[in-house]
């Protein structure tokens, strides 16, 4: 298959956050079979790759990333039985209207994802109470080590929150997923995203340059945590909306950030735990914000934040940041 890689392409320009270098080799991909092409001509140059869906919850590097980026447009949906298939490069949102269309419910929730479900896959992304793990029933998958297209079950995929197996190992790829619904109704399920989405616009800043939730909210069985001990120092911490848990939103809020900026990246004034792009920030700018909502949340309240955003390019600036976890993005 014929593939014709874009050279030094701008990572701004295609992710949400409108921040990033460029790209030594950009390709767009519009099937299955086009995207393991992509991955396949990254094996065989042996080049470093990742691959970047709707770009909704990714900082990219000033420098850009120095390997090769596939960026899957669309793609097929389609219905055997209760059970949808989408490629890896389908919206969220489309694919919400689509099963609405097909007589299906139980996945109106994924409306507040603004990303694709590749990166949901591998994210575990979820919303209004609902996440991937509860829906997905197989994943089918590029294993780039030996060079095999494989179907796994959904368990297979140890999802947890905000994550899955396709973080914790680098040679995978998602090609497509398939989803288990159960008739519904149409007219109730588009009432329910409608309430959706105005939620969401009421407490997020819709249509600006962001990456989404920059941190992960705190359940209470993270190891280091000790819910009892925390309720008694902090009683007025609500419960989070999303996890049974702290939520970092109102921890930012709490310790004085909201509306703080370092150069061109702001904390939201309208939720804590997000940054904006006001026009001109970059990918340093961010970083050093992230740092300081992370060493005054800690310093208040003991509790170390875990970033919910993917970082791209980032392997050998920042220690701390896992290669295997710039693979595949939102």
């Amino acid at each position: 298959m014929e593939l014709t890689p874009l050279e030094n392409e701008s990572l701004a320009r295609h992710t949400v956050f409108k921040i990033g270098g460029p790209a030594r080799f950009f390709v767009s991909v519009s099937s299955r079979n086009e995207l393991v092409a992509a991955l396949r001509f990254a094996r065989a140059e042996r080049l470093s790759w990742i691959v970047l869906g709707a770009g909704s919850n990714v900082l990219v590097s000033d420098r850009g990333f120095p390997g090769v980026v596939i960026h899957p447009e669309g793609g097929a949906i389609t219905y055997e039985g209760n059970a949808v298939r989408a490629d890896a490069g389908v919206q969220m949102a489309r694919l919400v209207a689509d099963t609405l269309e097909h007589g299906f419910s139980g996945f109106e929730w994924a409306i507040g994802i603004p990303g694709s479900v590749g990166g949901s896959v591998r994210g575990n992304a979820g919303c209004f109470g609902g996440q991937m793990q509860d829906v997905v029933a197989s994943v089918c998958v590029y294993n780039a080590s030996a060079d095999v297209v494989e179907t796994w079950r959904g368990v297979d995929a140890k999802f947890g929150y905000r994550t899955s197996v396709f973080k914790e190992r680098p040679e995978l790829a998602v090609l497509d997923a398939t989803i288990a619904l159960k008739p519904g109704d149409a007219g109730e399920g588009r009432i329910l995203v409608k309430e959706y989405v105005a939620r969401r616009s009421w407490g997020q800043d819709i249509g600006v340059p962001s990456a989404g939730c920059a941190f992960k909210n705190i359940p209470w069985n993270r190891r280091s945590i000790d819910g009892a001990d925390f309720r008694r120092q902090f009683p007025d911490v609500p419960a989070s909306g999303t996890v049974l848990g702290i939520p970092v939103g109102y921890l930012i809020d709490q310790v004085g950030l909201r509306g703080y900026r370092v150069g061109g990246a702001k904390i939201s004034e309208r939720h804590g735990n997000f940054i904006v792009n006001t026009g001109n920030a970059t990918a340093e700018d961010v970083v050093m914000l992230i740092g300081v909502a992370k060493e005054r949340v800690h310093r208040t309240y003991g509790i170390l934040l875990e970033e919910e955003i993917q970082y791209v390019g980032f392997e050998d600036v920042v220690a701390e940041r896992e290669p295997k976890a710039t693979r595949e993005a939102v």
